[in-house]
């Protein structure tokens, strides 16, 4: 594993070759805008600022699905017991491709269980904007069902708010898997006007508008988060765990067994997908 430092005059970053993952992203004061982790310290990938989820996003019930009435069984995980969650991509070494003073694309083959593909991965500082985007190429003979998604954990302290766009949510039910879909919001879950996330959250929003905004009144800072994706998925822990995540993802969680695999695309050998996720510094309003 090696940690690559990346700046411009407005942001530094930190990337792992392990899972591509993100290990800070601060501002040009040193402030921290996700999650900070000490490199020399241990860390495993769920720790980090940010990684990417390939070849599908979340959880999938019963760890298995059906296309065209053929089962398949997903690959078990060395980070849950019972999901392949948020796929491998985020547990394996990529290799360095490219590689700025302010930008740097790696690459991943990986053939496990039904997924076998290429991957690739760019991060590169804009201006005042961190640009990403993921890429999947299906390598196997057969077509199968892919997905990729953002995982990133922004700080966050007692007065941060964020707000969106959304249709509806599927709520978390029993082994973290979403219930049936609702159009009408609960009050603590409703951020189309800005809201402080409470408690214990990890629910998934569809028809998002692909933009997202969390906001840090002390600090007069905030962030943009704007995706090519569908799918927003929200997780807190709880209040005092210093994060809240707001991950684009190109489908719903459990999509595979949901009619229509909502978000999910059928790749035929060399067939490609991308999704794109851009984090832009704000100026925020003060404190109400």
């Amino acid at each position: 594993m090696k940690v690559h430092n990346l700046n411009n005059p407005h942001l530094r970053m930190r990337v792992s070759t392990q899972g591509a993952c993100l290990l800070g992203l601060e501002d040009d004061k040193g402030r921290p805008l996700l999650r900070d982790i000490d490199p020399e310290a241990p860390w495993q990938p769920g720790q980090s600022a940010l990684f990417p989820m390939l070849p599908l996003a979340n959880r999938v019930a019963g760890n298995r699905f059906e296309l065209w009435g053929e089962d398949y069984s997903l690959p078990e995980s060395e980070r849950d017991p019972d999901f392949f969650l948020h796929g491998d991509g985020w547990l394996q070494p990529w290799q360095p491709v490219a590689l700025t003073d302010s930008s740097m694309t790696l690459q991943l083959t990986s053939q496990n269980g039904p997924f076998h593909y290429l991957a690739e991965i760019d991060y590169r500082l804009q201006g005042s904007s961190l640009v990403a985007r993921l890429g999947l190429t299906h390598l196997g003979e057969v077509p199968c069902l892919y997905g990729a998604g953002f995982h990133p954990f922004f700080w966050r302290d007692e007065q941060t708010r964020i707000r969106f766009l959304a249709s509806g949510v599927w709520q978390e039910g029993p082994d973290h898997l979403p219930t049936n879909w609702s159009s009408a919001l609960a009050p603590n879950l409703d951020f189309r006007q800005w809201r402080r996330p409470q408690g214990w959250l990890n629910h998934c929003y569809g028809g998002w508008r692909g933009q997202a905004e969390i906001e840090h009144p002390a600090r007069r800072q905030g962030l943009q988060i704007s995706s090519d994706g569908g799918f927003l998925m929200l997780y807190q822990p709880d209040e005092g765990s210093g994060f809240v995540c707001l991950e684009p993802q190109s489908h719903a969680a459990n999509a595979h067994h949901l009619a229509g695999h909502p978000g999910l695309r059928l790749l035929d050998r060399g067939d490609r997908m991308s999704l794109g996720m851009t984090l832009s510094l704000q100026r925020a309003q003060a404190a109400q």
